[in-house]
């Protein structure tokens, strides 16, 4: 492909000196951004150091970090233990070509906490994992088509993209044709999804609490549904919990009492490092044994990683029964304190457990202007969110502290005013 001449005015945002250009002119970053998660509507700081629960950027403020990597630092920034466990993993070597016992450590921590499921395979992200068990899953079925409900989030994959509120550009129709959603607890589009072609469905694949769907709870009929239609008709059901493993001491789906035949899980699993996870029941898993007929492959150069694997061991330790609850417990102090000053003017706290997010009363989505000025109007109160306006909470974070953090987070919502139509 031929290099084109580089003209034209360089891409926005304008001027903004937070925004690092190259030797052209041009953002280093597209749209001076690392990730798309990282869109506010404008350049965004830059993290210069964390410690706990606090925050420095370069634009000189102390936040109390909600965002936490978009619910990852359960145990907030810059753990003393976290930071041992890496650096002693990291002393001994960072990676190598054969297994490490910091893999077998974290397995077995993650499927103690997974009553039902019995091996597990890591990989690098969340979006790995995913993609990962929806291959194993048209592996052992032997077919190809996906049920995934409408608007949700389950990484960046071909696939998991199909499930956005919008057509993703750049994923080829021949994909999107095996995808069927339904909306988010309805459980007759679930069976009529499903029951349309029975023999070809591979996969169900839910997220339990789904951030981008309205942050509204899978509701237990749903879930119970979903669970007898893949058992039925042969079915894998994947729930996807890679945000909501926190919300319990055995995931979320242990709350809601059901044992999927493949789980996903990321973030909170890598204290702090990349890393994914594909758990699941041994007569699904199998086809991942190299020594099995007809296993399919799986790798990656840094899966299983032993610093990803021994600051993950550590953070699961960390969080016990009793820091789970707690947290939790703080999220409900956290949820009710917003509510009550912004419930007058429209406004509306949803969540579960340590996380919580702000919407206009009923509305499933918030558009991006309104979502925009609300991270902004809470960063100018010392309050980093999410770019989507997602609180979570971490273990280094007191009762006084949050509410703090409810605070600031009402006082933003407040300096809106009422909330849009």
């Amino acid at each position: 492909m031929a290099v084109q001449e580089k003209t034209g005015s360089p891409a926005a945002p304008n001027d903004d000196p937070h925004v690092r250009r190259g030797r052209h002119g041009f953002p280093l970053l597209p749209g001076g951004y690392g990730r798309s998660a990282y869109d506010i509507g404008a350049a965004p700081s830059y993290a210069l150091r964390g410690e706990g629960y606090r925050l420095w950027d370069d634009r000189g403020r102390e936040l109390i970090d909600a965002n936490n990597n978009f619910t990852t630092l359960v145990h907030g920034n810059a753990h003393p233990e976290l930071v041992e466990a890496a650096r002693r993993a990291m002393s001994d070597g960072s990676c190598w070509g054969i297994p490490n016992v910091d893999e077998w450590e974290l397995a077995d921590l993650l499927l103690a906490r997974l009553p039902g499921l019995d091996q597990v395979r890591f990989t690098n992200s969340g979006t790995e994992a995913v993609m990962s068990a929806i291959r194993v899953a048209r592996a052992v079925t032997g077919r190809d088509g996906v049920v995934m409900t409408r608007g949700g989030y389950h990484g960046s994959s071909d696939v998991a993209l199909c499930a956005g509120a919008e057509p993703a550009r750049g994923v080829p129709q021949s994909v999107a044709q095996e995808v069927s959603l339904v909306p988010l607890n309805d459980v007759d589009a679930l069976r009529q999804a499903v029951e349309e072609r029975p023999q070809g469905i591979a996969a169900i694949i839910i997220d339990l609490l789904p951030n981008r769907a309205g942050l509204v709870p899978v509701s237990r009929s749903f879930l119970r549904g979903a669970r007898e239609l893949a058992d039925r008709y042969g079915i894998l059901l994947v729930i996807d919990e890679v945000i909501s493993l926190r919300l319990g001491a055995n995931g979320l789906s242990g709350e809601y009492g059901i044992v999927p035949d493949l789980l996903t899980a990321g973030k909170l699993i890598g204290g702090g490092f990349p890393v994914g996870a594909v758990a699941g029941r041994e007569e699904a898993m199998r086809v991942l044994d190299p020594g099995q007929p007809g296993s399919i492959p799986h790798s990656g150069t840094f899966s299983g990683n032993p610093v990803s694997m021994a600051a993950g061991a550590q953070a699961l330790r960390l969080l016990t029964p009793a820091a789970v609850s707690r947290l939790n417990q703080l999220g409900e102090d956290a949820r009710s304190a917003v509510s009550r000053r912004v419930a007058p003017l429209g406004w509306e706290v949803r969540g579960l457990g340590s996380l919580l997010r702000v919407f206009p009363e009923g509305a499933v989505r918030i558009d991006a202007d309104t979502q925009h000025r609300l991270w902004w109007a809470a960063y100018e109160r010392g309050l980093l969110l999410s770019s989507a306006n997602l609180a979570a909470l971490s273990t280094p974070m007191t009762a006084e502290v949050v509410a703090d953090l409810a605070d600031r987070l009402a006082d933003a919502v407040i300096s809106l005013g009422p909330a849009p139509r």
